[in-house]
């Protein structure tokens, strides 16, 4: 990362510095709100940063306060939402925000305005803590270190975020969408590892739904145990996310590895992480599929064709 004579970032390399590191879904991000409180969000999700003042967008007058506008960035339409106006934070004067986080949620290419870049930090899902019930656009709070000062930093809930942006499309249940006949039958239990409330909701209902057998864990450690518990001809699928504390989803699938006796046993990721080098390293890892949030057309078509 590389500064001006002013302390401004000018260049960032987010590729070099994802494949820099050994385990890209330790990769945070780390920026200021209005507040000047830390958050940050995984490298992985991030495509580019820019400045926003070279941004031209063009405000579509929905009345919808989180969407500032639609912006054209590198021939794709880009959603631009104030960081600060959806967390709640008080919203600076235009002129106050200095950059635009671009970011790739599940398909999703949204521009995300803030005042401030920090730096990018390794977080060990094992200093995560689970801040969900406090404030539910929030899932873990973490110390990290900037510029040599430790400061508690708050990782938001990405797929909150979606789901307050598109709630038009997400509050008509999906789920009726999803025809009946689909083929999901199994007497076997599904595995489902995903620190996030609002995803577990929507996936058990889909479970529900076509009457399957699950059980459900807030991140990876909780399911390699119960993994370990469990007979392997009584296991359906294992599906998780990557981005957890405690024990993230791409170190739970080194963990199966070891265990030869889970070979047979299909996998799937359940993401919305964008980064080229982590698909590499999950398929490398025995990941039959790799699927974006939030669509639960796709979950249940891949649920169908790797269940046991």
């Amino acid at each position: 990362m590389e500064y001006n004579e002013h302390g401004e970032i000018e260049d960032i390399d987010l590729l070099e510095l994802i494949m820099n590191n050994s385990n890209a879904s330790n990769q945070y991000l780390v920026f200021n709100g209005s507040n000047d409180e830390c958050y940050a969000i995984n490298v992985s999700k991030v495509v580019e940063i820019m400045p926003y003042k070279n941004l031209e967008m063009v405000k579509n007058g929905s009345g919808d306060s989180l969407i500032q506008g639609t912006a054209q960035i590198r021939d794709n339409n880009a959603t631009i939402i104030n960081f600060d106006e959806w967390f709640g934070n008080k919203v600076l004067a235009d002129s106050e925000y200095e950059y635009i986080i671009l970011v790739d949620f599940g398909g999703h290419t949204l521009g995300i305005m803030i005042p401030s870049v920090e730096y990018i930090v390794n977080i060990d899902s094992s200093n995560m803590k689970d801040n969900s019930k406090n404030n539910p656009k929030t899932n873990f709070i973490s110390k990290v270190k900037i510029k040599q000062e430790e400061k508690l930093c708050t990782i938001f809930d990405c797929d909150k975020l979606l789901a307050d942006l598109f709630q038009n499309t997400y509050e008509k249940n999906d789920l009726e969408k999803i025809e009946n006949n689909c083929n999901i039958q199994s007497d076997k239990t599904i595995f489902f590892a995903d620190d996030s409330r609002f995803i577990r909701k929507m996936v058990q209902s889909l479970f529900e739904k076509f009457n399957l057998k699950y059980k459900l864990f807030e991140n990876g450690q909780d399911l390699l145990d119960k993994l370990k518990q469990t007979k392997v001809d009584d296991i359906a699928l294992i599906i998780t996310d990557i981005e957890m504390p405690v024990l993230d989803g791409l170190t739970l699938l080194k963990e199966i590895k070891k265990l030869e006796i889970y070979d047979d046993i299909n996998k799937i990721v359940h993401t919305n992480l964008s980064s080229f080098i982590i698909e590499e390293s999950l398929y490398d890892l025995g990941t039959c599929k790799i699927i974006g949030k939030i669509d639960m057309r796709k979950l249940s078509s891949g649920i169908s064709e790797y269940i046991k």
